[in-house]
């Protein structure tokens, strides 16, 4: 992968009243051959930040609302409000005439303040140590996700085989591919980047209604240790949970979406 494709790729123009132009290209799509929704994301957050210039990525809330498409797309922003440590604002994914994906999102610097870690990175073994699901049976499919992001495991998935392991827990090392600087809309991107730990109990995949991040902080350059999890599936909907822990031990990034099976 180019050094620039990311940033090409989740870039757009500003037209002028809040309004940015973007291309939403086949480069980041799923099996399914739709863009994935953790790259919406990541383009939308980066360009509603562009335009009210409040410092950091701090917390995202996405609603998909239509199935996207690769072509010219508009983002269509505004200001909510400006505090003194935080800006919030919203964003609007259209195509054509198709409200595609709505974001609030917030914005600011972390300086100071108390800072209590309880939790505990995935116990996976170093990178090199892992199995690449790239070679080990994931989906082949032409133009995608999985040329674009890096994965690593500690063993082969089981529903791979056709043996779902019965628990919707999925540890893993991700970044993106050749390494390229993890910023904070690629955190928020990787919340949402590989299979849904629901395959693990013999579902075939599940489509996200909403999906919020809460970025942390800027990781170290390297890898970032991923958990993904599922508790509850009720009625064809289910949630999943992620953690997203760079290579220092530092938790950069947490999620939590809804999703359709």
């Amino acid at each position: 992968m180019s050094e620039d494709i990311y940033d090409l790729d989740t870039a757009s123009t500003p037209r002028g009243d809040g309004i940015r132009d973007l291309t939403l290209t086949d480069r980041w799509n799923t099996p399914l051959g739709k863009p994935n929704g953790g790259y919406l994301l990541a383009a939308m957050l980066r360009g509603l930040g562009e335009e009210i210039g409040g410092g950091d990525a701090m917390v995202a809330a996405i609603t998909y609302l239509a199935s996207p498409e690769t072509g010219p797309a508009e983002l269509r922003t505004s200001t909510l409000r400006r505090g003194r440590r935080v800006q919030t604002g919203e964003a609007a994914l259209w195509e054509g005439d198709r409200h595609i994906a709505q974001l609030l999102a917030s914005y600011g610097s972390r300086t100071g303040g108390r800072t209590l870690e309880l939790g505990t990175s995935p116990p996976l073994p170093p990178p090199g140590a892992c199995v690449d699901p790239g070679t080990e049976g994931m989906p082949d499919v032409t133009a995608s996700i999985f040329d674009r992001v890096d994965y690593r495991m500690a063993s082969r998935p089981g529903w791979v085989d056709g043996l779902p392991s019965g628990d919707p827990t999925v540890e893993l090392w991700q970044r993106l591919a050749d390494g390229r600087e993890i910023d904070l809309p690629a955190l928020a991107f990787l919340c949402d980047s590989f299979a849904p730990p629901v395959l693990e109990i013999g579902e075939l995949g599940s489509m996200t209604v909403q999906l919020t991040v809460h970025l942390h902080r800027r990781p170290v350059p390297g890898w970032i240790a991923t958990r993904l999890t599922t508790r509850h599936v009720i009625n064809g909907f289910h949630e999943e949970d992620c953690e997203l822990w760079d290579e220092a031990g530092n938790l950069v990034a947490q999620s939590r979406q809804l999703a359709i099976l």
